[in-house]
């Protein structure tokens, strides 16, 4: 006992403390509390109100309901609780969501959880990328911008999947560059793995900086170079097995055993990868004849039309992961209406774009095509506000570094955070194809980066000639500063005092840099400059934390200043829907379908309302050949559907069904609050098949 007694008074003695703790240095001290700012700084950002107004995209939340009511739709990613098709996306970011839904329900908090905790610890993570090559203030502002950029606050804050890529993608980043500093192969195909695994978050965008880490390792790795190609075959060997071996398993799994492939042509997944997910997002495929109703039905020599995966649901569901094979209440209500997540309009591609923009539906979201496209409005205010200064970092720091070989480590930072960084720019700056606003997030890590590599550079410049080098801060800064005053003046309520905050730490920092103050007063200067130019972005992000009506659907930065066309969501039932809902609920089989809809909008918000099953014949825009007519049919003969919501969608995309509809189903009219009836549903009829059942089919 006196050993006992005599241990704990030497551990609480102060003269005796812990030895690593009393062998903190203050700089040690100031850099763990300025990291520590910041990293509390982001984490406010995305977790402050953090699920309190909705759901989130509803495509994604139905999903993850869907997926907690067997192991079998929680492996292929089942839409909806019967089985009927897949999300467009591959399942492991949805695993992730599930795990959080599984603990604390299927709401809002829960599926935006994931993306939060990634985003809060990429912080971090970039801080120590970007320190270990241009020092402590470098890594500190660099993970400031990451922290305090729009887009990445505002993708963080909602389920897409995109936050939790971008970590894995650092994640991988880290390996590379120890593998190409420390001589060891085992941590390139550690990178290799990690990318795999973003490749079954978000398919070919995990693949985004791959350039970067090959020309890194082909150059800097301290090997000769036979061994760096025999390095980098065995890590692409690594990275297609691990990428392709969701899409392989799904692919060699029998149709008629598992969900149909969301928004791919043939119900494979990898024509998935190539078409929706790869060649869409490259060029426009917007006057491309609609997939479903036009196609023959059986679709001839491929698979079958209706693809498989729909359980005979009385009895016949695969049993669940989780208690009673049901998933957990203490919800949200669900976003009614609302455009689904990243792919075509819910119409099958009708939906009208602004005037001026057929060629792209969602022109105002990402603007036009062009050079100038990510430092104009719509865009600018996502991710370019500090874009110029990262794009001068090269430069910069070639300046200051000159060519040299071998490559140094600087050298290699260069390259790696540049080719992530160009190779995207391009895309996302020239691309025809599908593409939303917060896929801007990727990049965030290379823009910060770099950002803080133009630090270092302009500071050493400062350092060596002090006139010369202050100037040269003063100006590029001074035109960046500009430059933002410029994008903010499409928004005059804040316009005036964002510049002024800014010009006014610009002007104190740009004094103290000029005029040469006392020493301990000399690293003011340089950071105030800095600072100045985080005012509007950190404005931007925050507006976006507080904003009580964000786009869930399409998640974007800043205020609602009205400058968004953008559908949303409502987080009630719209009288008519509730109807529609009550009506099903007390005519239907709770084991069997609730409904059969054209596409995804429509179906989540019942999926989220009850927890049901809904048969989605047109997949996730209404274009796939889910089920034809002769299967919808049949299902209906042989009791396992009854209703159908169908509108003038169904008509265009699915002509077939739309006419079986009008000869063998009879529309329902409801009695709505208020003394409304009619059809049911945003312009959709309620159809009662019932009295198709006894037909000759």
């Amino acid at each position: 006992m006196a050993v006992i007694t005599n241990r704990l008074q030497t551990i609480l003695d102060v003269g005796d403390f812990p030895r690593w703790l009393r062998a903190i240095t203050r700089k040690q001290a100031a850099v763990a509390c300025g990291l520590g700012a910041v990293v509390a700084l982001g984490a406010f950002l995305r977790f402050y109100g953090l699920g309190a107004n909705s759901i989130g995209n509803t495509y994604y939340a139905a999903t993850v309901q869907s997926m907690l009511t067997s192991w079998h739709n929680f492996f292929f990613a089942s839409f909806e609780p019967g089985g009927s098709v897949s999300v467009d996306k591959p399942p492991l970011g949805f695993w992730i969501q599930a795990a959080s839904a599984y603990v604390f329900g299927v709401n809002g908090f829960a599926l935006a959880l994931p993306q939060a905790l990634a985003g809060v610890l990429s912080i971090p993570l970039l801080f120590a990328l970007v320190r270990r090559h241009f020092g402590v203030c470098a890594g500190l502002l660099a993970a400031l911008v990451l922290a305090t950029m729009p887009v990445t606050v505002a993708t963080d804050r909602n389920n897409t999947i995109d936050g939790l890529l971008v970590f894995v993608l650092l994640l991988a980043t880290w390996a590379v560059l120890k593998s190409v500093h420390g001589g060891r192969a085992r941590f390139l195909l550690l990178g290799a793995l990690l990318v795999g695994l973003g490749f079954n978050i978000k398919m070919l965008q995990a693949f985004a900086p791959l350039p970067a880490f090959y020309a890194v390792y082909l150059l800097a790795a301290p090997h000769a170079w036979w061994k760096r190609l025999t390095h980098l075959a065995a890590a692409t060997v690594v990275l297609l097995v691990v990428s392709l071996s969701w899409a392989v398993a799904v692919d060699l799994t029998p149709p008629e055993d598992r969900p149909y492939v969301g928004s791919s042509d043939d119900n494979t997944v990898m024509e998935l990868i190539v078409g929706h997910n790869g060649l869409s997002r490259l060029i426009s495929t917007r006057n491309s004849p609609p997939a479903g109703g036009d196609r023959p039905l059986g679709g001839g020599d491929g698979p079958p039309a209706f693809g498989g995966g729909l359980p005979s649901i009385p009895g016949g569901r695969p049993a669940g992961p989780f208690p009673g094979g049901q998933p957990p209440a203490n919800r949200q209500p669900p976003g009614a209406g609302q455009l689904p997540a990243d792919g075509q309009p819910p119409d099958d591609g009708q939906q009208p774009a602004n005037p001026g923009q057929a060629s792209n539906p969602f022109s105002f979201e990402v603007g036009e095509p062009g050079a100038l496209r990510l430092i104009t409005e719509p865009l600018a205010t996502e991710s370019g506000w500090l874009l110029p200064l990262a794009l001068l970092a090269v430069p910069l720091a070639f300046v200051q570094l000159r060519w040299r070989w071998p490559l140094t480590d600087k050298h290699v930072a260069i390259v790696l955070w540049a080719g992530w960084l160009l190779p995207s720019l391009i895309y996302f700056s020239f691309t025809t194809g599908l593409f939303h606003a917060y896929y801007l997030i990727m990049l965030g890590p290379p823009i910060a980066a770099l950002v803080g590599v133009a630090a270092w550079a302009l500071w050493r410049a400062w350092r060596d000639e002090p006139r010369l080098g202050g100037g040269l801060l003063v100006l590029l800064t001074g035109a960046i500063l500009a430059f933002q005053a410029v994008t903010l003046q499409n928004y005059p309520d804040y316009a005036g005092w964002v510049v002024g905050a800014a010009a006014i730490l610009w002007l104190a920092g740009a004094g103290l840099l000029l005029l040469r103050p006392a020493a301990w007063l000399r690293m003011a200067g340089p950071t105030l400059v800095f600072l100045s130019l985080l005012v509007a972005p950190l404005v931007w992000s925050g507006a976006t934390a507080v904003d009580a009506d964000p786009n869930v659907s399409l998640p974007n930065a800043g205020p609602d200043v009205g400058q968004q066309a953008r559908p949303n969501a409502s987080d009630e039932l719209t009288p008519l829907q509730q109807a529609t809902l009550e009506y099903l609920v007390a005519n239907t089989d709770r084991d069997g379908y609730l409904v059969a809809t054209l596409n995804a909008r429509e179906a989540a918000t019942y999926i989220l309302e009850t927890g049901r099953p809904v048969l989605t014949f047109g997949g996730f825009s209404g274009s796939d050949n889910v089920v034809d007519v002769e299967r919808l049919a049949q299902m209906v003969y042989d009791g396992e559907l009854r209703f159908v919501l169908a509108g003038d969608d169904v008509a265009r995309s699915k002509r077939d069904i739309a006419a079986w509809l009008d000869s063998n189903c009879a529309p329902v009219t409801l009695s709505v609050p208020g003394g409304q009836g009619g059809p049911a549903g945003n312009q959709s009829t309620l159809y009662d098949c019932a009295v198709s059942a006894q037909a000759d089919l």
